[in-house]
């Protein structure tokens, strides 16, 4: 288990969270390069079904094609590269892909199958003319994409250790009941950061304190406090709800079926997380679950798209139930996001170089080392 920092650390330089040129490098470097995910495979239930999705200044299509297989493409057309999907998701009507401009048309496996009004010309071969292909996979009804031409690993590979902490939660079979988008004004990291530490926890977030008490002492991990002992075998370090919790709501209620297949330790503990550096996390709980994925938009913006996941067969579960699995993972975004936001126009100031990461901060070292090496191997510095 990674331990708190022995002393304090730099942070990245300030201008790395605003300047242009800084943040292209690392879309080139991070979000074109390695796995994203845009998506759910529960928003596609019948071949030509599709979505949109951006990552950085890009835009793909996803879509179930024929065999039920996902195919994703780059949004943009072989003729002059215009848009082919204005709409975030729709439907393919007869298995064809149309340009709204000049209706280039294409199959479902992204073959140019029509050029209506083109005049003939003997040097032209449709075959050179396929949709730009993306690669695509899925993990536990997760739909990631990766834009390289040949990705350095396997999404399995790729997610590492991470995706053992959810084995046992049916994402699979859950589908999203819920969704909210929000518009933060601030860089991709600073998002992570926040989301790596609970140093800002006893200040920001008293609803959730009272769920989670170990983030009253100001550290994201029990194992983080000095002289911590494990309670007892099941006892993984990172705490638990408080005695009177099952489960993440505003008062630590759930009235909905436990998830089946959890052990009696992932249900006592009431939380467990997915963490996918960077651009996404999950997050298990007893009855449900939710993913959180960053979407850059701008050197000084993002999207944060959230997603409350229930079993299939509770997809239909009335508003007050939304209402309580939503509510305090929405104050708690609201609150992040407003210190974010503060955070990111505090960087701009003249004098502020760098900043410092202190003993519990050490997932935010982690991140900045990852991150470095992402960009030296990429483009030298």
């Amino acid at each position: 288990m990674v331990s708190p920092l022995p002393g304090v650390r730099p942070s990245l330089p300030a201008s790395w969270y605003f300047d242009p040129e800084h943040y292209r490098r690392e879309l080139e470097a991070v979000w074109y390069r390695d796995w994203v995910c845009v998506g759910r495979t529960d928003s596609l239930q019948r071949e030509g079904d599709y979505f949109t999705a951006r990552i950085g200044d890009q835009n793909v299509i996803v879509t179930l094609g024929p065999g039920a297989a996902l195919r994703a493409w780059h949004n943009t057309c072989r003729h002059r590269g215009s848009l082919l999907c204005k709409e975030a998701h729709g439907h393919f009507r007869n298995g064809r892909i149309i340009c709204p401009y000049h209706t280039w048309t294409y199959s479902l496996d992204g073959r140019l199958v029509a050029t209506p009004g083109r005049l003939e010309a003997d040097d032209f071969a449709a075959g050179g003319y396929s949709l730009y292909a993306v690669h695509v996979d899925t993990w536990k009804g997760f739909v990631f994409v990766n834009l390289s031409d040949a990705p350095r690993e396997g999404l399995d590979d790729f997610l590492g250790d991470e995706k053992a902490h959810l084995e046992n939660w049916p994402l699979d079979d859950m589908r999203s009941v819920h969704q909210a988008i929000y518009s933060v004004a601030c860089n991709w990291k600073l998002f992570w950061e926040n989301y790596s530490e609970c140093y800002h926890c006893p200040r920001l977030h008293p609803e959730l304190c009272k769920i989670m008490p170990v983030y009253k002492k100001a550290v994201f991990k029990a194992s983080d406090l000095p002289g911590w002992e494990p309670a007892d075998d099941n006892d993984n370090g990172y705490g638990r709800v408080s005695a009177n919790a099952e489960t993440w709501t505003m008062d630590g209620k759930s009235t909905l079926p436990p998830l089946p297949g959890l052990t009696d330790a992932e249900r006592q503990a009431g939380v467990a997380f997915t963490s996918i550096q960077g651009s996404m996390f999950v997050v298990g709980h007893p009855d449900y679950a939710r993913s959180v994925r960053i979407v850059p938009t701008g050197p000084e913006r993002i999207e944060l798209v959230v997603d409350w996941l229930l079993p299939s067969d509770l997809a239909n579960v009335d508003s007050d139930t939304i209402e309580r699995i939503t509510g305090l993972a929405e104050r708690v975004i609201r609150q992040d996001s407003e210190a974010c936001e503060l955070n990111q126009r505090g960087l701009h100031s003249s004098r502020f170089e760098h900043g410092v990461l202190v003993p519990q901060e050490y997932m935010l070292w982690d991140f900045h080392q990852w991150l470095r090496a992402r960009l030296v191997e990429s483009k030298p510095l």
